[in-house]
């Protein structure tokens, strides 16, 4: 695993010593958006009617509930994504694409409740997207996948490159900052 994690680490650790020009940060905020608010849910939706019908599979719940759960989802979800997104671009000085990470470590803003705030809110806005849809695959196949895609980057690249590049200072946010759940804070042991 780790000779196919090692190479990725060292380009996404010298990507973000790139000096970064006003269009690679506009690719990547249109790159970036257009998967996360356009082609993921149309995928998600799409493919989880089809697939529960294949399957022959129920829905959910009933359509107003499957609604009102789907507007709780998306009233968490966004704010936590947006604000993420925000921070990055303007505290971090870069974008979620890795091709353009943040310049600067983040440790206020959203990133001061967990160290994936835009996982959080992406997770949340994805099951919103497989409520509306009322797909049992997409909210259990669909969002189950992409919560153990990310989660998986996030352990095994994105933990270690941000440990390469900021050291010390990433290892003490890390030990007193919950991964994921703002309220599963860890207590600090100086």
């Amino acid at each position: 695993m780790r000779r196919f994690v090692d190479p990725i680490v060292r380009f996404m650790v010298n990507r973000s010593r790139a000096t970064y020009r006003p269009l690679h940060i506009g690719a990547a905020v249109l790159a970036g958006a257009s998967l996360e608010l356009g082609l993921i849910p149309l995928v998600l939706v799409v493919a989880g009617r089809y697939l529960d019908a294949v399957l022959r599979l129920g829905p959910l719940a009933s359509a107003g509930t499957a609604r009102l759960f789907a507007a709780a989802c998306f009233a968490i979800g966004v704010p936590w994504l947006a604000s993420s997104i925000y921070w990055q671009h303007r505290n971090g000085k870069g974008t979620p694409l890795p091709l353009v990470p943040t310049k600067r470590m983040l440790t206020t803003g959203p990133y001061r409740f967990c160290r994936n705030p835009m996982a959080l809110g992406a997770i949340f806005w994805l099951a919103g997207w497989a409520l509306v849809a009322n797909s049992r695959t997409a909210l259990y196949g669909g969002v189950g996948c992409f919560a153990a895609a990310i989660f998986s980057y996030h352990k095994l690249i994105e933990e270690r490159e941000l440990e390469e590049r900021f050291g010390e200072v990433y290892t003490r946010y890390k030990s007193t900052t919950p991964f994921l759940f703002p309220l599963a804070r860890r207590v600090r042991r100086d």
